[in-house]
């Protein structure tokens, strides 16, 4: 039986708010793509396997905490995985040092089995906003 997928989230968040750096590299696909839109002021638009996603949770984990509400699972596509979309709230060292604390977002993941392939946390407009104020560009 397959993985429930809003699980799999769940646990990926409990990781993070534990700030288990290798509970929450678990949970990714050794070739998973982890994506920030729009990237954040001097980083990647994109990290690409295991050791770029390690290189982005070492960055971000330092007073790192989400809350994350409205999982749904959005579908499944034979060849592609599961789709699940979520809102989160977001703090961190990283993120109060580009002026926003916390920072809101839609997230999504995109799953094969009990692992996550694709990533993405959109930053809302009003966070983007925020950052603005603050000086940072994105």
């Amino acid at each position: 039986m397959a993985e429930d997928p809003v699980r799999v989230i769940k646990d990926l968040d409990a990781a993070w708010n534990a700030h288990d750096e290798e509970g929450v590299l678990t949970l990714f696909t050794d070739d998973a793509v982890v994506k920030i839109d729009p990237a954040l002021p001097g980083e990647p638009k994109a990290y690409t396997g295991k050791e770029e996603i390690r290189d982005f949770v070492q960055r971000h984990l330092p007073g790192f905490e989400v809350a994350s509400r409205d999982h749904q699972a959005a579908g499944h596509q034979e060849g592609v995985g599961d789709r699940v979309i979520w809102e989160s709230c977001v703090s961190s060292e990283r993120l109060r040092g580009l002026g926003v604390d916390p920072a809101e977002c839609m997230a999504e993941a995109i799953l094969k089995g009990s692992k996550i392939e694709f990533f993405t946390l959109s930053l809302s407009q009003e966070t983007l906003a925020e950052m603005r104020e603050a000086g940072s560009s994105t």
